[in-house]
């Protein structure tokens, strides 16, 4: 059985011996575009997957948008040929019931896709391909100016720091 919490770390270590540099800034200033997520169903990455999404965008695409290969055939585009994909891990706990409910039990669930992103295809839908719209900052700090008020939490705002 193969160990995806290795197949993980062995594919960052690689990146990393490569001359890839994870802890450069792999964050954007603009509000929305830094959490890799998946274009079609527009739900974050995730644990690893974030880090390893972030190590492949270091090929320089401008967005953090990915799909899979059929999601991409579903939604009437195509992976441009000789495009690699990055192995991305979805991980789900089952639970699994049998005739004595005393025996039920909770189940890990593992398993490996291959995602492109949105600039490695072609065809896409323009809601697909193009970037999420930024989110108005002002509604965001009207939100936390609430939210400090009723929690009275210490909220501190800097420019483009993490």
């Amino acid at each position: 059985m193969r160990d995806f919490y290795s197949d993980v770390s062995a594919r960052i270590i690689a990146e990393l011996e490569c001359g890839a540099a994870p802890w450069v800034r792999p964050w954007s200033n603009t509000a929305g575009q830094n959490v890799p997520q998946n274009a079609v169903t527009n739900r974050p990455y995730s644990g690893c997957n974030v880090i390893l999404l972030w190590l492949a965008r270091s090929r320089g695409w401008a967005t953090p948008r990915f799909l899979t290969f059929k999601q991409a055939i579903d939604a009437g585009g195509h992976v441009r040929k000789g495009e690699h994909g990055t192995k991305v891990v979805f991980v789900k706990q089952l639970h699994v019931k049998s005739d004595d409910e005393a025996d039920s039990r909770i189940v890990p669930m593992m398993r490996e896709y291959t995602v492109f992103n949105v600039e490695q295809c072609q065809g896409l839908p323009d809601g697909i391909a193009a970037a999420p719209p930024a989110v108005d900052s002002s509604l965001i700090l009207a939100h936390l100016e609430e939210l400090s008020r009723a929690t009275r939490a210490d909220i501190r705002i800097g420019v483009d720091k993490a």
